[in-house]
């Protein structure tokens, strides 16, 4: 039987270093940005019923569940937007009136394909709940901007699209329920040449080729404006004009690096109206995705209007390690010192430690050993306590 005592399970990693560094560094940017923005931080158990992830009493498949010494069957952290809609429905102590959450958590889901996928992911995110309307959704996008933009990410791009669209679109279309959730997963998959086949084995020509290129295409406002023109007298037409006037809001707000993208689509089906993603350019993913997602509440016993965002740390912490666009490194040295030395050596570093600098003692028993250690170790210079005397040896000129 092999022993798995020094291996890690697949789908998971240790993270440490730079790596470490940046994401921890992440994590305080993106909590100042929420909080001042009156999002209060909550953190929901790792561990939840299984039923707080489940629809309709159907188990989602990519779910990590165990089962307790109760026999009672629980689940690792799936969704956050899901386990804060528990907390809100269950908790009547809590103030009438929107709420504001914001969040960092790792979730836990298994992947369509399993090998080389991560089953952990570090998000943070935020939820804006009880409120509907132009207001919350234009807030929301512009406050995932201004996230990207304190983590020092200048050049992304915001997808803009919307689910309510392609669900009044293909009722236009006369595209039965069975065949949209068809489409949805060919879009997800991004399998688009068995999605033409399918198209064009439901619809005429005409509106297969119009719903192909919808999914292909995209653009900014002269591709919007046609789309409304080619859509007059649809039930789809009130949505592309609704995302028209947010487009155009948050250019107002200085906004403008977004387009429009209708082939958007998330593993999270209750969005219900806007879908936004944020791309940054060689990523294996999106940074942030997000939404609206009005009817989820009402699975846990409120009628509650919900947007929201996920980013992804995972992914936003390699871009900017690749790009080096978060600085981490500080100055490093190692402190050795005599007994003599001690309470010297002490104090001194103490000030060292509040001007920036990491300082590690490491009782070696000579400076040599030290040097090795520190040239070895990434370190900038050794520090050496002798007779209350300080000396400085930097690595480099040895």
């Amino acid at each position: 039987m092999k022993n798995y005592k020094l291996h890690v399970s697949e789908g998971f990693k240790d993270t440490y270093g730079n790596e470490m560094l940046v994401k921890k560094d992440i994590e305080m940017k993106v909590l100042n940005v929420f909080s001042s923005f009156g999002y209060e931080l909550i953190k929901t158990p790792t561990l939840e019923y299984i039923d707080v992830y489940s629809k309709n009493g159907m188990q989602k498949p990519d779910l990590y569940n165990l089962i307790n010494r109760q026999g009672e069957v629980l689940a690792l952290c799936n969704d956050m937007t899901a386990s804060i809609a528990r907390f809100v429905c269950s908790n009547n102590s809590l103030p009438n009136g929107p709420k504001k959450y914001c969040y960092i958590a790792d979730t836990f889901r298994y992947p369509r394909l399993y090998q080389g996928k991560n089953h952990q992911f570090l998000q943070a995110g935020v939820e804006f709940i009880g409120k509907g309307g132009i207001e919350a959704d234009v807030a929301i996008i512009a406050l995932a901007n201004l996230t990207m933009r304190h983590c020092n990410v200048h050049d992304f791009t915001i997808h803009l699209g919307s689910s309510e669209f392609l669900n009044r679109l293909f009722s236009d279309f006369g595209i039965e329920k069975d065949i949209q959730k068809k489409i949805y997963s060919l879009i997800d998959s991004k399998d688009y040449v068995t999605l033409r086949s399918l198209l064009e084995e439901t619809l005429n020509e005409e509106k297969a080729s119009f719903l192909i290129d919808l999914m292909l295409k995209g653009g900014r406002l002269r591709y919007m404006d046609k789309l409304i023109s080619d859509l007059k007298g649809t039930k789809a037409l009130e949505e592309l004009l609704y995302l028209k006037k947010v487009y155009e809001t948050l250019n107002e707000l200085g906004i403008s690096n977004i387009v429009f993208d209708f082939s958007i689509y998330s593993y999270a089906e209750y969005y219900t109206g806007i879908i936004f993603n944020v791309y940054v350019e060689g990523a294996r993913k999106s940074v942030i995705s997000g939404g609206r997602c009005d009817k989820l509440f009402k699975e846990y016993g409120k009628d509650l209007e919900d947007i929201g965002f996920g980013l992804d740390i995972d992914v936003l912490a390699s871009y900017c390690l690749e790009k080096n666009l978060i600085n981490v490194n500080r100055k490093k040295y190692i402190s050795i010192f005599d007994k003599e030395s001690m309470v010297y050596a002490y104090k001194e570093n103490e000030v060292l430690r509040n001007n920036g600098i990491i300082v590690s003692d490491i009782c070696f028993d000579s400076k040599d050993k030290a040097l090795e250690y520190a040239k070895d170790n990434g370190f900038d210079a050794v520090i050496e306590y002798k007779n209350n005397v300080k000396t400085i040896w930097e690595v480099e000129k040895c």
